[in-house]
């Protein structure tokens, strides 16, 4: 479904004024009109209440207790966007100590505005109150808590943190975002560990090999372009075989380029420390259906394979044994004990264990 849309019919503005007027007074009603992102396709209004006298509290006997949780958060936030701002005083306090310069901002509602009727948990969590003191007042010390930061890398992404990015860039549209995250794990470009998605000795080849073969498409701007150009065509402005012609020779030529290349890529294969039992060599990792396993380097002279159990050097923490890594359909990681089930050790866990 797609959801992006902030477009509501002059019916509905109408009625949402006249319901804030009347509740709340004049000042708390402002007409706006929010901007839909560029490259969204909202044919279709926001997701509203139809009826603004229908009030969640009014049908609440006739809902079931999460109908109600769902009308209540779609109507709050439909009647506080048409809403007045809400005021803040704010103030900055300089506290000097010696040579040192201690900062600190808070700020005060002075007007609820929409706050009145919807109230995000960050907004509530925001509002920091400091007390009311004077220039050159002198301030007692209560405690000092010494705090150390070191820089870190960006975190790798997560799910969420990915389609947020997707969107910013205007990739794909809400109806391709889960595909997208389920094939690239499927193709085993990607691993999930906990929430983290980690990119496989495969994906970095892969992602490299596209990069340096196709710039022009594997980029975050090619898709906003190429939306662009569609408009363009829709509104008579350019011819479609022009931008295929300009689109497809200097690609069919990169095609051709990149497919000679991939013929001397090899995927270098990760060596295990378990001897093949039927011909001595060292076994390697490969990646199967179900996930890695080990397989006999001398194929198809030795075909010799066999599962691939990981363990991690934690024990158990309720009877001491190895705990082993394995995945869920869903391609998921959980962590196991070698004693479950069949030495009475019911020890399984999504998170990994602490020492």
């Amino acid at each position: 479904m797609r959801t992006d849309s902030t477009r509501i019919s002059e019916v509905a503005r109408e009625a949402a004024k006249k319901y804030i007027e009347d509740i709340y007074g004049k000042e708390y009603y402002e007409n706006r009109y929010y901007k839909t992102k560029q490259d969204s396709q909202d044919a279709h209004e926001a997701i509203r209440p139809t009826y603004i006298e229908l009030t969640p509290d009014s049908i609440k006997s006739s809902l079931t207790n999460e109908q109600y949780k769902l009308y209540k958060l779609i109507y709050n936030r439909f009647i506080s966007s048409q809403m007045a701002n809400a005021i803040y005083d704010t103030i900055a306090m300089d506290i000097e100590a010696g040579e040192y310069n201690f900062k600190s901002n808070g700020q005060k509602l002075k007007f609820k505005g929409f706050m009145t009727v919807y109230v995000e948990e960050k907004d509530a969590e925001s509002e920091k109150e400091l007390p009311l003191l004077e220039k050159g007042e002198e301030v007692k010390k209560e405690k000092i808590e010494p705090k150390q930061s070191f820089t870190e890398p960006p975190p790798r992404y997560t799910e969420a943190s990915l389609v947020k990015t997707l969107e910013e860039n205007g990739i794909g549209r809400p109806s391709t975002y889960s595909p997208t995250i389920t094939t690239i794990l499927e193709r085993r470009y990607i691993e999930k560990e906990q929430k983290q998605l980690i990119p496989t000795a495969l994906g970095k080849v892969v992602n490299d090999l596209l990069i340096n073969s196709f710039r022009d498409i594997v980029n975050v701007d090619f898709t906003a372009e190429i939306e662009e150009e569609f408009d363009d065509i829709a509104e008579g402005k350019k011819e479609w075989k022009n931008i295929l012609r300009t689109f497809y020779k200097p690609f069919e030529e990169e095609l051709k380029k990149a497919q000679e290349e991939l013929e001397h890529v090899e995927l270098e294969e990760e060596v295990s420390d378990v001897q093949c039992e039927k011909c001595g060599r060292m076994m390697v990792v490969k990646y199967g259906r179900y996930g890695k396993f080990l397989a006999c380097p001398g194929y198809p002279e030795c075909k010799n394979a066999k599962p691939l159990i990981e363990t991690i050097d934690i024990p158990c923490p309720k009877c001491g044994g190895k705990i082993q890594i394995k995945k869920s359909k869903k391609g998921r990681k959980f962590y196991i004990c070698e004693n479950n089930p069949d030495k009475n050790c019911d020890y399984i866990s999504w998170n990994k264990p602490k020492k």
